[in-house]
């Protein structure tokens, strides 16, 4: 099959994180994956979903299988799931999902340490076990790029070609309020929608209208895109792409022909907390998503405005510290919202201050990088947060 002849998986995984329990070396000895996803420790609450646009694949272009199966850079025990798309039926099918089968050095060393000697005589030594387990992984992968393949084959094109409008349908999918997704999509670009046509930024309204999503504050990647950024078309489709999963609650990261380099960062489970914003003669409701890689400081967010019947999905990014229970949040918005509007609510490079304890509440404000006042002309700009859990 294609990609049995072509490619090979990455074994690579320096993740470094506690040790566990001795008793966790009889998890790593077992061949049989399902169970070391089942019953190992998480060490990431990152899951990377994938979709392939099946209108996208080309006989002369197996790059995106390659991409998918080299370039994830996913953590240990990161849960993987790959899905077949047809943007014309909206038909969604499952081809792979696993957790990625690798131990971290010090978990390998806990298990040999605490191995018996019949342990010695009866199973493999644990970096054996886990190089066969990514053998076994590594086959199920490239057999799942194959079955996309023939489905690819088999894909005939109607009057409505919407890969955004398929992936909304899908939405169910990122409901874990444990877990940071990250979104990889696979797609040349092309959409068009019957009665609203090929859109644009000035029809997003009619597109997020009609195909409604929520995905928890995915990060995403689009990669098989042709022409550059200093192609119109390009600018165009880029727009289109940020502005409808902007609106759906998911940052657009990277829209490109490759896919740029990716971080097998390990994630602990997200912080959620509802809370209510108040400023400028109105108040409300607001709900803070906290992403914070293990390796540092460094964090992604959101605020979610509820204000009326329309929600307003606003990311950020910037420093997440600890000092025992106490935490601090200084960060800025990393997008206008709404997109492309000529007079936004919130702009990029807008600031946001949280302070408190972080398990249990934290406040403080989003105002304007620079100074500004509310329409009666006395009051800054400038918005009272406050959040629980």
């Amino acid at each position: 099959m294609l990609f049995k002849a072509l490619f090979t998986v990455s074994l690579a995984g320096g993740l470094v994180v506690a040790s566990h329990e001795g008793a966790h070396s009889q998890i790593i000895a077992t061949p049989n994956i399902e169970k070391v996803c089942k019953s190992a420790s998480t060490v990431t609450h990152r899951r990377t979903v994938v979709y392939v646009d099946l209108a996208s694949i080309r006989d002369s272009r197996t790059e995106w299988g390659l991409t998918i199966l080299n370039r994830l850079e996913l953590a240990p025990r990161e849960i993987l799931t790959i899905l077949a798309v047809n943007p014309s039926t909206f038909e969604i099918g499952e081809v792979f999902d696993s957790c990625y089968p690798v131990f971290t050095p010090s978990e390998i060393d806990e298990a040999r340490k605490s191995r018996s000697a019949w342990d010695k005589l009866t199973t493999l030594d644990p970096a054996d076990q886990q190089r066969e387990n990514l053998q076994t992984y590594d086959s199920r992968l490239r057999n799942a790029l194959d079955k996309i393949v023939a489905q690819a084959g088999k894909f005939k094109e109607t009057a409505r070609r919407n890969i955004l409008g398929a992936i909304a349908f899908d939405k169910n999918r990122f409901s874990d309020p444990r877990a940071f997704y990250r979104l990889i999509l696979y797609t040349d670009g092309t959409i068009k929608e019957p009665v609203i046509g090929v859109p644009d930024i000035n029809s997003i309204n009619a597109l997020t209208e009609k195909y409604p999503a929520s995905f928890s504050g995915a990060e995403v990647a689009v990669f098989g895109i042709d022409g550059g950024a200093q192609d119109a078309s390009f600018q165009s489709t880029e727009q289109v792409f940020g502005a409808f999963l902007l609106k759906s609650w998911a940052r657009l990261k990277s829209f490109s022909s490759s896919l740029p380099q990716q971080q097998g960062f390990a994630f602990p489970e997200a912080k959620r907390m509802d809370g209510t914003f108040e400023g400028g003669g109105t108040q409300g409701a607001v709900k803070l998503a906290l992403f914070a890689a293990k390796q540092g400081n460094i964090a992604d967010g959101w605020l979610a405005f509820s204000v009326g019947r329309e929600t307003l999905y606003v990311p950020f990014q910037g420093d997440f510290q600890c000092d025992g229970e106490a935490c601090t949040l200084t960060a800025t918005c990393s997008e206008s919202v709404p997109p492309q509007a000529p007079t936004p609510y919130f702009r990029k490079g807008d600031r946001l201050r949280l302070g408190g304890k972080t398990q249990r509440s934290l406040e403080g404000l989003i105002e304007p990088a620079a100074r500004e006042v509310f329409k009666d002309g006395k009051q800054n700009v400038r918005y009272a947060l406050k959040f629980s859990s």
